[in-house]
């Protein structure tokens, strides 16, 4: 009676209407003929949930798995195919980046709450002892706290900036629109932060491999990039090359561009003294207090020596 009972408690109740689009059921039917949807008949359990999640994201015919795969083997299927409408066989370019974003945020999470004074001291062990290494270790603190909180919009607003370059390095290739990059970049981006943030999480336990992943994941975001470029404009060896090289020319104009506003905004903002309770603003005086500081010993020092090394001289004559 025990196990009759139970078994009643685990079974849900049967309705002839569909619980995802209300769409009428035979009492007979698995499937929903409108939607698609499964009928459920017991409740959740750690069995079925787990299967669930198996079904969802393990399963080779499930959207993602079957994306994350194609993005290796054949991106051009896969970026291609959205821009002709295809939705179903792979998963659309938002869910995929939305996908990132939760394995960034978790990478994110794991850094700023166990490994945050790990990453700074990786960033600044080159650095000795001095009051630049202090300054330097605050900055980057500081720094790194603020990418970790804002890391989906920084993730977001470089695939813009990309799809912008990439639509100017191609100007002699029709093929894409603009929004059209901004899709390649949607994919191919998503997918390779994706990539190096999984491994960035099993190599942030040891400094010395946080510096190498650190050198090594920027190589490999460029070479996936240019591999999917390759694949999506049809590119020889030399056309690669070529592109590559005016990619990364406009992209430094870009960038120094962008730093003479931020400079010239910056000069401007701290003569009118709208930046002095900032925290950047902050750490620079900080930095010229200590340089100062360390300049006025070091001369005293000197200054003392000299003065000693005369007196010896005189006494001993």
């Amino acid at each position: 009676m025990g196990k009759v009972s139970k078994r009643k408690q685990e079974l849900l109740e049967v309705s002839d209407i569909c619980i995802n689009c209300e769409n009428h059921l035979a009492l007979d039917q698995r499937f929903c003929p409108n939607c698609g949807g499964k009928r459920m008949y017991n409740r959740i359990t750690w069995r079925n949930l787990f299967e669930d999640f198996v079904d969802r994201f393990l399963n080779i015919e499930n959207a993602f798995l079957r994306t994350f795969l194609s993005l290796f083997r054949r991106p051009e299927d896969v970026i291609g195919g959205y821009m002709k409408g295809m939705r179903k066989k792979y998963l659309p370019a938002f869910s995929y980046f939305a996908v990132a974003l939760t394995v960034a945020g978790i990478y994110a999470f794991v850094i700023k709450h166990w490994f945050m004074e790990d990453m700074i001291q990786a960033q600044t062990s080159f650095y000795d002892g001095s009051a630049t290494a202090e300054f330097q270790k605050s900055f980057i603190s500081k720094w790194m706290s603020m990418l970790m909180e804002n890391q989906s919009i920084v993730y977001f607003a470089m695939i813009p900036v990309l799809a912008l370059i990439s639509k100017i390095v191609f100007w002699n290739y029709k093929k894409y629109n603009l929004v059209e990059h901004f899709v390649i970049y949607l994919y191919g981006y998503s997918h390779i932060a994706l990539i190096t943030t999984i491994f960035g999480l099993f190599v942030i336990w040891n400094q010395t491999l946080v510096q190498i992943y650190g050198m090594i994941s920027p190589l490999v975001t460029i070479a996936y990039m240019a591999y999917v470029l390759k694949k999506l404009f049809k590119l020889d060896s030399g056309a690669l090359v070529l592109k590559t090289g005016l990619f990364f020319l406009i992209g430094g104009v870009i960038t120094v561009l962008f730093f003479i506003v931020v400079a010239v905004a910056g000069y401007f903002m701290a003569k009118s003294g709208a930046l002095n309770d900032t925290e950047f603003f902050k750490l620079i005086k900080e930095q010229a207090e200590a340089q100062k500081a360390a300049k006025a010993l070091k001369d005293s020092i000197s200054g003392d020596t000299i003065r000693e090394t005369i007196k010896v001289i005189r006494d001993s004559i």
